[in-house]
């Protein structure tokens, strides 16, 4: 898994979200995040909850969360780096 679709994920561990929303959150559109999307339904990682208009709404599978487990020491690094490069920028 890339660190988009970990970011897909762990969004949808909040709750259900449309389309529009991950997008939005995510900062990807189009043909990105229909691959990303569309890897992460074939894995069951996460289901099709409704339609609101046209607007398709998701939410993460029982797989989605024990992936996501999975994949904690990734996150964890990316977030002690993500402080590492904060402090050394702006000083902490």
């Amino acid at each position: 898994m890339n660190t988009k679709q970990i970011a897909i994920l762990s969004l949808l561990l909040e709750g259900e979200l449309s389309i529009s929303e991950i997008s939005e959150y995510v900062g990807i559109s189009g043909p990105q995040l229909r691959r990303e999307i569309n890897y992460l339904l074939k894995r069951n990682y996460v289901e099709k909850k409704a339609f609101i208009g046209n607007e398709l709404i998701l939410c993460i599978t029982e797989e989605g969360i024990e992936e996501l487990m999975r994949e904690y020491p990734l996150l964890k690094s990316l977030v002690q780096n993500l402080e590492t490069t904060l402090c050394v920028r702006f000083g902490c």
